[in-house]
Formats: C-alpha cells, sequence, structure tokens
C-alpha cells in the first residue's frame, strides 16, 4: 500500500511537472507568434497609422519569438516592409504581455534614409543599373522598390536626428513636407551624409571580377565614400567570403 502511494505521488508530480513546464513553454513556443498574429498585425497597422503611413500597404515579414533579457524584461519584435512612398523596412518592438508596439522615433529616421536616398536617385542610378545588369539582387529590398543596394545611416547623424524628428512632428507627419525639407536642406545634407553602403547578393564573384566592379562602380559613382559589401556571406559569421567586400572613396569636388 505504502508503494502504491509512493508511485501515485511520483505520477502526480510528474504530471505537475509536465503541466507546468508546457504552461512555461507556452509563452516561448514557437507558434507564439501564430496565436498572437491576428491582434499584433492589428496594433502595427495602428502604430503606423500614427505616422499617416497607409496600414494597407504594410507587410509585415517575421514576427519574432518573445526574449527575456537579465533584467527581467521582455519584448518581442516585427520586421515589416512598406510597400508605399517609399519603400522602407524596419524592426518595430513590442511588450509580449500587452502585445502593444513600443514608441520609438527611429522609424521617422528609416523614413528619412529612403527619402534621402531617392532624392539623390539620379546620381545613383546608373550604378544601380550596373549592378542590375550583372545579376546582382538586393537582399533588404524587394525588386520593384526604387531605390536598390544603397544605404544610408544619415538620418542617425548627431548633427540632424532631433532636427528630422521635430521637422517630422511639426509637419504632422506631412511626407510632402518632409521631401521638401530634405530638398532645400540637399547641399548641408550632402555634405553630412558622404557615406553610403551598397550591399547586394551574386554567387561566384571572383577577385578578377570584384576588381572589375571596382572600378566600374568608382566611374559611374557621385563623390563620396563607400562601402560595398557584395557577393556571399558565411551564414555562421555573416563574413563576405566571395565577392566585393571593400571600402573605397570617390573623389571629387564639394560634395554640394
Amino acid at each position: 500500500m505504502k508503494h502504491k502511494k509512493v508511485v501515485i505521488a511520483g505520477i502526480a508530480l510528474f504530471v505537475l511537472m509536465m503541466l507546468g513546464g508546457g504552461l512555461f513553454m507556452n509563452k516561448n513556443s514557437g507558434d507564439w507568434s501564430e496565436r498572437h498574429r491576428e491582434d499584433i498585425e492589428e496594433n502595427v497597422r495602428n502604430y503606423v497609422e500614427r505616422y499617416k503611413l497607409d496600414p494597407d500597404k504594410v507587410e509585415i515579414k517575421r514576427i519574432m519569438e518573445p526574449i527575456t533579457f537579465p533584467t527581467g524584461e521582455e519584448e518581442f519584435r516585427v520586421k515589416i516592409y512598406y510597400h508605399g512612398e517609399p519603400f522602407f523596412s524596419y524592426v518595430l518592438v513590442g511588450d509580449p504581455n500587452t502585445l502593444h508596439i513600443n514608441s520609438d522615433n527611429n522609424i521617422t529616421v528609416s523614413i528619412f534614409n529612403e527619402l534621402y536616398l531617392e532624392e539623390r536617385y539620379e546620381e545613383f542610378k546608373p550604378a544601380i543599373e550596373y549592378l542590375k545588369s550583372i545579376g546582382i539582387k538586393d537582399s533588404l529590398r524587394p525588386e520593384e522598390a526604387k531605390i536598390q543596394y544603397f544605404n544610408t545611416s544619415l538620418g542617425f547623424s548627431n548633427e540632424i536626428n532631433d532636427e528630422l524628428e521635430n521637422v517630422f512632428r511639426e509637419s504632422n507627419y506631412d511626407m510632402n513636407y518632409f521631401q521638401k525639407y530634405i530638398q532645400e536642406e540637399i547641399g548641408r545634407l550632402r555634405r553630412l551624409g558622404a557615406e553610403f553602403s551598397i550591399i547586394g547578393t551574386k554567387e561566384g564573384i571572383d577577385d578578377i571580377l570584384a576588381n572589375e566592379m571596382r572600378e566600374e562602380l568608382i566611374s559611374l559613382l557621385p563623390p563620396a565614400n563607400y562601402h560595398a559589401q557584395i557577393g556571399v556571406r558565411d551564414p555562421a559569421t555573416g563574413v563576405g567570403v566571395e565577392g566585393l567586400y571593400d571600402y573605397f572613396t570617390v573623389l571629387g569636388g564639394e560634395n554640394d
């Protein structure tokens, strides 16, 4: 009888542990994002509307599982593509307990960076067309996006970061007003934003082709500093293993 009680108690403990483990895993299990997808999508739509973006043009590329930091704080992330004008991608951060999206002014910076690149599209167009002609793919944008390959971090510059947020907010998030600001300040922005990344993917770029690409890009690009990252990366380390991975400067007159 005593043996049966021990067995029953052991089974009960095992069941409780399994239930407890199930409850613990439930929040962090692989289907968390799917179980909450509908609510998260609605919250994302509401969030982008604050910036007068069209929620119908937002594509949710991925809802990532919640993570817990050593401090006990939790968050989840949502990667979005905005298929409007301009196209941009962004990673939103939310609270897994409420599913609300946290306020983040850096979305303004992402919009600015794309608008700035578009304002300079004609200068980059020859290089964009060249890279397309040799089969380079932009892994960060869809094919229909106007800007391909080129990226800038100008909006994060200390010289204009606060200014951008003020301009966007004071315009009541009017995209046309933001574009006009860029056009009026283009001389100053050129001087501040003279560094660009060129990111693309293609297999089979040997040293000879990489050198040819480098020389061709230098002949086509406007004066600035460039970081080319074109080819194939090691998926484990993120290090470029094949292609053109190099820094170079295109010289010229004043960037204004």
